[in-house]
């Protein structure tokens, strides 16, 4: 309850005093966007330099991986669908 009544003097009391919300810091590459899109694309490739690349080999091999992964996966999945869909047929006959 926001308001409570006080029951000795017949007042009403006020609700405590809320905090304002915090400010925003105000962002001058806003309202400019030719400044803002530049200084962005030469952070990425500022970061993009810092990046650990992995070598053709490296990739390849995870390359490889990611796909018999992604193969038994739907081997597996595939398996408990056809036991299913018998199991439903079954049921139904």
């Amino acid at each position: 309850m926001a308001r409570q009544l006080r029951r000795s003097t017949g007042t009403v009391a006020e609700p405590p005093a809320r905090k304002p919300p915090p400010r925003v810091a105000a962002r001058p590459d806003i309202g400019r966007p030719g400044r803002g899109i530049g200084q962005f694309i030469g952070e990425v490739r500022s970061e993009l330099r810092k990046v650990a690349w992995p070598t053709r080999q490296q990739a390849a091999k995870l390359t490889a991986l990611v796909v018999a992964i992604a193969v038994a996966v739907g081997f597996i999945l595939g398996g408990i669908d056809f036991v299913f869909s018998e199991l439903f047929r079954a049921l139904l006959r």
